[in-house]
């Protein structure tokens, strides 16, 4: 049987016989902008999408949505959305604006410079446009041709104090600490309450060595705001060079608890407990960086030498060995190795070590003059992921705010199932919606994310409900179902198996068998491996991951695989054999079935999400953005939180 597959996001946004042009446009988008200015970019993204979907060539709701996408660190998705934008209205000039921006941010800087100039174009008189485009001359380190055009925006505004902000840090770039310094004392003068014109002046004074000076700003800056983890960092250097190293402990500590995530202030941290000798509290806050950041290479440089002076010499060349599988040229890792293994007596295995230092520092002295020698055949390895820190200083109370910034637990969705549902998300078939209306059912039977271990899983089915349903099949269903929830796998398994090769109940029945075989075969092996972890007795050398089984989904595969032969144009069924083989650790066939599912219903959230997840694993970046932008317009709000945390 060919089915209409119709899907319901959040708000079931519509009832069945309402039309595209019965939506009232206006009103979405004056909810999404209200959304905007709360800063609600999720409810946003929705109430845009639904303006869309009824009036598919108005510009305003892609140019909104957009804005959206950007404040969540969603930039390719926002430069999707303003070039659609440019397509309906081409000579939109904030939509070339905007899109510059999120080039800029993507580091696709020739691609900024052409938004710009096109902007410019049609409005030479945007100050905010030459201050755009001077920053991203800056990211090219491109500082002369950037401060021209700060100069231009200041001559279009005088008072302009982010243009004097921004040609401060370009002079700041080019030496001239001076000129710095005043146009910071220009910003502020023409505002007066603008923080980071504030923090930008104190720490051009802390470049200056006037420390006093910089204190003060520092402290002015925090009466106005005092959830500012940037403005703690920078008090904290500035106590560090009045001699002060409890005072700057102090700032240093309240950066992280305002920013749990903020690696470089746990560096820090760490650097001062290891020279005051607190080795344990030294060593727990450089397990904390790697945690964060698990490829920095001074991590892992600075925790080996902590470990050497606590004559820890297996674990100190581990993190030497794992610098060095890093960036095999770091020439400091090599030596520091060979002095541990000169102290393990592996006299041999020093020579080597030191051999090789040799030969790496022979090749940087080939070419003196070119600083760059060390790192010239590293050319298409992005040598930055491994030594930056994640350090995002953003305001504590913004924030909390803001989902991208949330601390969760990432993992791929579940499977789906059919089961009746009163949830906002849910999607649906035409089969589906007629056996809700045919039967009272108290809810509507859905397609839905299995989540029945899930505390917060609320049962619909009963069995006065069952007892009220007149269709002898669908009772049958509801029957399995009715077990599924309560544990009882073997009569839910009967139930579904009686209706496999049932004509309209058989794909439902076959979705939910799969589903029960999966999480039987997860409990039972989650049971074998505790009674293991109990009588098992490991032998002093064996690792105790030899005595855990993995879960056989076979029978889950086999069923599921059986249900597609016959539905194979079912998205649910695509996505839910791609989670099997996720879970099988088949990680291409996940990614081709997760695609088959996203054909056959584009506006499958899950499918983008799961496979973005996939892809960063496979480490196919570019394509899990462009998944993860897609799934967090469709409502999965995790998607944020991974792009910023795995993808940037």
């Amino acid at each position: 049987m060919k089915k209409l597959f119709v899907i319901l996001v959040f708000l079931a946004l519509l009832p069945f016989t309402e039309t595209h042009a019965q939506i009232n446009h206006k009103h979405y988008v004056l909810m999404g902008k209200l959304d905007l200015s709360k800063e609600n970019y999720l409810d946003a993204i929705q109430n845009f999408n639904i303006a869309i979907v009824a009036k598919p060539n108005d510009f305003e709701a892609y140019f909104l949505r957009g804005i959206a996408k950007y404040s969540l660190s969603d930039y390719s998705g926002a430069i999707d959305d303003f070039t659609r934008t440019l397509e309906v209205h081409p000579l939109y000039v904030r939509a070339y604006h905007y899109r510059g921006v999120a080039n800029d941010r993507l580091s696709n800087y020739a691609d900024a410079m052409a938004d710009y100039k096109r902007a410019i174009s049609l409005d030479p008189f945007s100050e905010e446009l030459h201050i755009a485009s001077g920053s991203t001359l800056m990211h090219l380190n491109d500082y002369k041709n950037a401060v021209a055009e700060f100069d231009t925006a200041l001559i279009i505004n005088p008072e302009n104090a982010n243009a004097y902000i921004s040609r401060g840090i370009a002079k700041r770039y080019l030496d001239d600490l001076d000129g710095a310094l005043s146009d910071m004392n220009s910003a502020v003068y023409n505002d007066f309450f603008n923080i980071e014109a504030i923090v930008r002046r104190g720490m051009i004074e802390l470049e200056r060595e006037d420390y006093e000076a910089a204190m003060t700003d520092f402290n002015a800056a925090l009466r106005m705001d005092k959830d500012n983890p940037l403005i703690y960092f920078n008090r904290a250097v500035a106590y560090l060079n009045l001699g002060d190293t409890t005072a700057a402990l102090n700032d240093y500590e309240k950066v992280n608890r305002l920013d749990q995530r903020n690696a470089l202030t746990y560096f820090n941290r760490a650097i001062i407990y290891s020279i005051r000798e607190d080795y344990d509290v030294a060593l727990a806050l450089y397990n904390k960086v790697i945690e964060i950041n698990p490829r920095n290479i001074y991590g892992y440089f600075n925790r080996g030498i902590l470990f050497y002076r606590m004559k820890d010499w297996d674990n100190a060349e581990a993190d030497f060995t794992k610098c060095i599988e890093l960036f095999p040229d770091f020439i400091d890792a090599w030596i520091n190795r060979a002095v541990v293994k000169f102290e393990r007596n592996d006299i041999v295995g020093a020579e080597q070590d030191q051999w090789h230092a040799k030969q790496i520092m022979a090749f940087v002295n080939e070419d003196k003059a070119n600083v760059d020698s060390l790192y010239a055949h590293y050319s298409k390895m992005d040598y930055n992921k491994i030594i930056n820190f994640e350090s995002d200083f953003v305001n504590g109370n913004r924030q909390s705010s803001l989902i991208q910034f949330s601390d969760i637990n990432i993992r791929p969705r579940g499977s789906f199932i059919v089961n009746i549902t009163n949830e906002e998300k849910y999607y649906i078939d035409a089969t589906l919606s007629q056996l809700s209306q045919s039967n009272n059912l108290n809810g509507k039977l859905a397609y839905v994310i299995n989540d029945i271990f899930d505390e917060k899983h609320k049962s619909y089915i009963n069995d006065i409900l069952i007892d009220n349903v007149d269709n002898q099949n669908l009772k049958t269903f509801l029957n399995g179902m009715y077990n599924f929830e309560v544990f009882n796998y073997q009569r839910g398994d009967t139930y579904f198996t009686e209706l496999l090769d049932d004509p309209v109940l058989g794909v439902y029945a076959g979705i939910n068998l799969s589903a029960l075989q999966n999480t039987k075969a997860e409990l039972v092996v989650i049971d074998k491996n505790y009674e293991n972890s109990i009588y098992i007795t490991k032998k002093a050398n064996e690792s105790f991951t030899q005595t855990q089984e993995k879960p056989n989904y076979q029978q889950s595969l086999v069923t599921i695989s059986n249900v597609l032969s016959k539905n194979k144009r079912n998205p649910y069924v695509w996505y839910n054999l791609g989670n099997i083989h996720l879970q099988m650790q088949e990680y291409a066939k996940a990614v081709d079935d997760y695609t088959k599912a996203i054909q056959y219903e584009r506006n499958l959230a899950e499918a983008y999400y799961n496979r973005a997840l996939t892809l960063i694993y496979l480490n196919n970046k570019s394509q899990a953005i462009k998944d993860l932008s897609k799934a967090g317009e469709l409502g999965i709000k995790e998607a944020y939180v991974v792009m910023k945390r795995f993808t940037e």
